[in-house]
């Protein structure tokens, strides 16, 4: 079967209130990007029109995070379809090259895919702003009645110089990069035999209830409900349900006492890790890491 250079490129949190959003993570401390409003078009050769959403975005040395929310509630924007479900993260982005190469692979491999379409916004760059650069974007999508658990894209970077600006990739917790996105599913091997198709690999068993997927950068776990619950105590308030994610810093130790410093409490995983409860990141697991 022909090989897909597959990596974690991003995740998004969809929240109820974009300033909310923009206040949680920065608290977190994440270097956030200006807000930015998104065009695009609904379909595969439809055009481009203004969308009612807009995000902020956390930039790392290897991937980022975004937090999006709805700017205009008159306009189209798939955040609603997210938040009428939970507020919480949703997206999930996987780097796959040059789209016009890897839809034809992906479709092969795979029933629900859909020809790439544009997504585009207005980007602040500089280190002070002081110009405007349109970030642009080519998304394959997985049908959500093919993959329920997430809104799985696989994107085309067409513009990456205009979104990792080296003034935006220092962070005061240390993050250096996206290392894993976590997914809770009611069938765990059957999940999982979808996600082998797409990504032409089988999984790892990392633990009871739970499996991995290491792509070429980062990874993508797969976990039951009561893993979940037994993992860090936590009721999915839907099912599927994206629980969490990620980040890899230069020190967790600093990275632990920053969270300290900033009265937000964080807890040990079982291995070199800490993680942050839903109440302290608008929904999902935050999970930080030794790098």
């Amino acid at each position: 079967m022909t090989e897909l250079d597959l990596e974690l490129d991003h995740t998004g949190v969809a929240v109820r209130n974009l300033d909310v959003g923009q206040e949680t993570y920065e608290r977190l401390g994440f270097t956030l990007t200006e807000r930015s409003f998104h065009s695009g078009s609904r379909t595969a050769g439809s055009p481009v029109e203004k969308w009612g959403s807009g995000n902020h975005c956390a930039m790392f040395e290897h991937g980022y995070l975004e937090i999006i929310g709805i700017t205009d509630p008159n306009l189209y924007s798939s955040t609603k379809d997210y938040l009428t479900r939970y507020e919480g993260q949703h997206i999930i982005a996987i780097g796959s090259g040059d789209a016009d190469k890897s839809y034809p692979i992906l479709n092969s491999r795979f029933e629900g895919i859909t020809p790439a379409a544009k997504l585009q916004r207005d980007a602040p760059f500089g280190p002070n702003n002081q110009e405007t650069r349109l970030a642009a974007f080519r998304n394959i999508h997985v049908d959500r009645e093919n993959f329920p658990e997430a809104k799985l894209i696989f994107i085309d970077h067409l513009t990456r110089d205009v979104l990792w600006q080296p003034h935006l990739m220092s962070h005061p917790n240390g993050a250096i990069a996206l290392a894993e996105v976590a997914l809770c599913v009611e069938d765990l091997d059957e999940t999982c035999n979808r996600l082998s198709q797409l990504f032409a690999q089988q999984p790892k068993e990392v633990m009871p209830g739970g499996k991995v997927f290491n792509l070429s950068r980062g990874n993508v776990y797969i976990i039951t409900k009561t893993r979940l619950k037994e993992w860090v105590g936590i009721t999915p308030p839907a099912m599927p349900y994206v629980a969490g994610f990620g980040v890899a810093v230069k020190d967790l130790n600093a990275t632990r006492d920053f969270l300290v410093a900033r009265n937000i409490s964080s807890k040990n995983h079982p291995y070199p890790a800490i993680w942050v409860e839903p109440q302290y990141t608008c929904g999902p697991v935050l999970t930080f890491s030794q790098a």
